[in-house]
């Protein structure tokens, strides 16, 4: 894929990614050529696909341990890396398991398909293979008539689904507590702490975990970044509670931001599936943009 020209490799990485609708990883037992900064292309690539709201199917080998050692890495660093890697990419996301190559793409196959369905995507096709005016003025008719049917079921759904008239604005205010390791090595200690914010801002620290389907703990993983890298919250080992998020992600599906509902992971474990609905996008976008008079330097 890598183009003979003076390109960055990740800038080059980021332009493919751009271009597709879905993110496909499929991992093995090696943790793949590093940056400069230690971290594999590989997980770059994954990080700039779920950063951009990228649809990820992710497949991971069942039986790790028993791949030749001829496809594994020798380095103990890269091996560490790499179950850290794995470990991200399980948490919070539904992920595939498989054994061998006909299991893999049999998984793949099923998964597609069901992306294709549940989050279709721009897509694209070749001149040479266009239809006819006339089919083509057929398959907007009928595009134009199912449409129409989806948006009387949708307003028929609504009008059936609980209502809830005294629910709180996203202007109200939550508290969000974590706690974090404070000194170094054995010494520390965990110190406590809390963020009040309003659910506007609880919606814009996780949105971009929201664009697929997550569970609570995918969510807390975002909080924690947030409170990391937006509030400048420093400590060792930051977690945030799953109560408080659980609490803040239902007011979010009584106000229609966020819809749920009841799914399974890979080993059966059943869980609560939380993703934002077209208006909890709408409104987290609205949130995350740069206004046009915001961050301008005064002349002097």
């Amino acid at each position: 894929m890598f183009p003979a020209a003076d390109v960055e490799q990740l800038t080059y990485i980021k332009k493919v990614i751009d271009e597709c609708d879905y993110y496909v990883l499929v991992i093995g037992a090696r943790y793949g050529s590093l940056d400069e900064d230690g971290v594999s292309y590989t997980e770059r690539e994954f990080q700039y696909a779920v950063e951009t709201g990228k649809t990820v199917l992710a497949f991971l080998p069942r039986k790790p341990d028993q791949i030749p050692q001829g496809k594994t890495d020798k380095n103990d660093l890269k091996r560490q890396k790499l179950n850290d890697f794995v470990s991200m990419v399980s948490k919070g996301r539904l992920v595939q398991y498989w054994d061998n190559a006909i299991e893999l793409r049999a998984n793949a196959i099923v998964s597609l398909t069901k992306a294709f369905s549940e989050s279709p995507q721009i897509g694209w096709v070749r001149a040479d293979t266009l239809s006819s005016a006339s089919t083509m003025a057929d398959i907007i008719k009928f595009r134009n008539e199912n449409d129409s049917l989806r948006a009387e079921i949708k307003k028929l759904k609504e009008n059936l689904s609980p209502r809830y008239l005294d629910a709180a604005d996203l202007s109200a205010a939550l508290e969000i507590p974590f706690s974090y390791l404070y000194g170094p090595g054995s010494s520390a200690s965990r110190r406590k702490g809390s963020r009040k914010i309003s659910f506007y801002e609880f919606l814009r620290w996780v949105g971009p975990s929201l664009h697929t389907p997550s569970t609570v703990a995918g969510v807390c993983t975002a909080a924690e970044r947030a409170i990391r890298e937006r509030e400048g919250v420093a400590g060792r080992s930051l977690h945030v509670p799953q109560t408080p998020v659980n609490d803040a992600l239902l007011h979010l599906v009584a106000t229609s931001h966020v819809k749920m509902w009841p799914s399974r992971l890979e080993n059966g474990t059943n869980v609560t599936a939380f993703q934002l609905t077209d208006l909890g996008i709408q409104i987290w976008k609205e949130l995350s943009y740069v206004k046009s008079n915001t961050g301008k330097l005064e002349e002097e």
